[in-house]
């Protein structure tokens, strides 16, 4: 008798179950933090996000049980569980944050020194040469735009396994990163050294300041109402920037169209070079960032053909056959 196995896929392209299968984790952590210390959420801030992914949802179903269209699916698809797990992860990450124990900045500094990187001396380096500081800072705010434009490009380009790689990786990192941030929290590079942005006055960092009101109001009980579009980025180790631009480089490599493939790497590239000026982060966030990534492509590349449900003939056969 023939058994359903939870990583044999009859699809070359793979299949999206793995990514619903790890925003569910996402919730289902939440619910014990939520017990003990409980958060709640600006009601007026869930629309939107809920709203669209439920829009996604219903185009989705259309295009795979209506008028089947893979690429369509599988692009319409990898947004909706997307954006469905940035908020949950975001959520999360907070709630994570709440919970932190002492700093880790100093121990990531000695990282830094250890293998020879120095974060006050690139930022000076960056400093003196306003152009490349302008540049790397362009491709560090183009994140999001980054995942949307390898969601589509993919998806035209028909590599759907390559594209459902890229988004379970992401969820992957994303959850290994948020759980990790909560055993060595830090504040970043700007607050353990004490900067403003007249010290390096070529320098406009994206995120370097903005994380810290937030992060001292979850440590001291003050932030306990989570609103969606007013959340940032309060990790530090590991940098989910960094994680992302591997993730995304892997998967414009994909592509099938040449200059959009060298395009999309450059800017993914660019993103990584700028995350320790632009995100605040220590060498080591940046490091350890693309490590997960490594190791998260590899295990996309399996949980892109995880199957958690089973066809109702197979169940139906594989209850009512004997043992063997």
């Amino acid at each position: 008798m023939e058994q359903a196995h939870p990583i044999r896929n009859r699809h070359p392209d793979g299949q999206d179950d793995g990514g619903w299968l790890l925003l569910g984790l996402t919730l289902l952590l939440m619910l014990p933090l939520e017990l003990f210390d409980p958060f709640s959420w600006s009601i007026h801030s869930l629309i939107k996000p809920c709203g669209f992914a439920l829009l996604l949802g219903v185009i989705g179903r259309f295009y795979t049980r209506h008028r089947p269209d893979p690429k369509i699916s599988a692009m319409v698809t990898g947004l909706q569980v997307m954006m469905l797990f940035s908020a949950a992860g975001a959520s999360l990450s907070y709630m994570v944050a709440a919970r932190g124990g002492a700093m880790w900045d100093r121990q990531l500094t000695l990282w830094d020194h250890a293998v020879g990187l120095d974060w006050l001396g690139w930022m000076h380096w960056v400093n003196a040469h306003p152009l490349f500081a302008l540049t790397i800072n362009l491709a560090y705010r183009t994140l999001i735009p980054q995942m949307i434009a390898l969601i589509l490009i993919l998806g035209l380009c028909g590599r759907l396994a390559a594209l459902r790689i890229v988004m379970q990786a992401a969820m992957i990192a994303g959850l290994t990163i948020i759980l990790l941030s909560g055993l060595l929290p830090s504040a970043g590079t700007y607050s353990y050294y004490a900067l403003n942005a007249a010290d390096f006055p070529n320098l406009h960092p994206a995120a370097a300041f903005l994380h810290m009101a937030d992060m001292t109001g979850l440590r001291d009980g003050t932030l306990r109402l989570l609103t969606l579009d007013r959340m940032e980025g309060i990790i530090t180790f590991p940098s989910y920037h960094g994680a992302l631009a591997v993730i995304f480089c892997w998967g414009f490599s994909r592509a099938s169209i040449a200059p959009v493939r060298y395009a999309g790497m450059t800017i993914a590239l660019l993103t990584l070079i700028a995350t320790p000026v632009d995100g605040g982060h220590y060498f080591s966030d940046v490091i350890a960032g693309a490590l997960i990534a490594a190791i998260s492509l590899a295990v996309a590349h399996r949980t892109i053909h995880m199957t958690v449900r089973l066809r109702p003939a197979r169940a139906a056969s594989a209850v009512l056959a004997p043992a063997t």
